[in-house]
């Protein structure tokens, strides 16, 4: 019974979920569309809602990957936990023992915006030795040094930007770049609160549009792959470790085989030329590898993206009351 009565409660089957893509959005491109998996912020991200523990999110991610037969996928790591429950490493072990390799995501999610290049630097230095505590543990800890940018910002100056990606190529890391991105974390956070209010009625909404969702982005993201490079190239997928992520990843991810997308590991992906490319611009605002390709070329692809789900009109959804004073 620990998560039965949420999940039935919530379920819609595969089969509505699918027509409902479809019709909304139509197939994707006849062509394969090739794809990694990358998981943000392990081991926690967002709220907790009745029903779950972080363990439990972990486990059903992982549990949809190797339904869905998906190897080589990355988790990228923060260590913050150690500091609020340093038992939570055995989340990472989780990931591990599943055979998914682990990555920094800096110690604290710092973004670098905010901070000077000196104080980023030490922190992916100190996660760093968090994940090498672990090489005990599972000879895919040398697999560590894939870095992901928190936030998607690689800085607000040219001199930050610099500096980390100095910083990371004397130490053996690759950039895992993103490039297609539904803002599962703003489904999430709509999700809990919709859920914490009992309001079934948006809970369904969002079950079924975020399938939607996910479609028009990846097609988005093949639209403006051929607009920049002429041809289309392997995708990198970020989702966050969140609740609505164990929810409903299994979802999207069987709709996507079911359209001929086909799954890949990071490190395929990122062995196509495009990703040695840097884009060496700097902007206050995350941008994923496409954006910052087109920023850098001043290619408009602001008539590529689909705006039916902004992060604005998710975080509208069952405000929360504010409190009394």
């Amino acid at each position: 019974m620990r998560r039965a009565v949420l999940v039935v409660s919530l379920c819609l089957s595969l089969a509505t979920l699918a027509d409902a893509a479809r019709a909304a959005s139509g197939a994707l491109a006849a062509a394969p569309v090739r794809v990694a998996i990358t998981i943000d912020d392990i081991p926690d991200h967002g709220d907790l809602v009745p029903g779950f523990t972080r363990a439990d999110i972990s486990h059903d991610i992982i549990k949809a990957l190797k339904d869905n037969g998906i190897s080589g996928a990355y988790g990228f790591t923060n260590g913050t936990f150690m500091e609020d429950d340093p038992r939570e490493v055995s989340i990472l072990k989780q990931w591990l023992a599943a055979g998914y390799p682990l990555g920094n995501h800096t110690y604290h999610h710092l973004d670098l915006t905010k901070v000077s290049a000196r104080e980023f630097i030490k922190d992916i230095a100190r996660q760093d030795r968090l994940l090498l505590k672990l090489a005990s543990f599972s000879p895919l800890i040398k697999e560590r040094h894939m870095f992901r940018f928190p936030y998607l910002d690689e800085g607000n100056t040219l001199a930050k930007r610099n500096a980390v990606r100095a910083y990371l190529e004397k130490h053996g890391y690759r950039i895992g770049q993103v490039t297609t991105d539904y803002f599962d974390w703003a489904w999430t956070d709509a999700f809990t609160r919709c859920t914490r209010q009992h309001n079934d009625a948006q809970v369904a909404w969002l079950r079924k549009n975020i399938l939607i969702s996910a479609d028009r982005h990846l097609r988005d993201s093949e639209a403006i792959s051929a607009r920049l490079f002429n041809r289309q190239i392997p995708q990198i997928l970020l989702i966050h470790v969140g609740v609505f992520d164990a929810i409903m990843v299994d979802d999207i991810l069987k709709h996507w085989r079911s359209q001929g997308v086909q799954f890949i590991s990071l490190d395929e992906a990122l062995a196509d030329p495009v990703y040695a490319i840097n884009p060496n611009v700097v902007y206050d605002d995350g941008r994923d590898f496409l954006a910052q390709i087109a920023m850098a070329r001043k290619v408009d692809i602001e008539p590529l993206v689909d705006t039916t789900y902004t992060i604005d009109n998710l975080n509208q959804m069952c405000p929360e009351k504010p409190s009394a004073p």
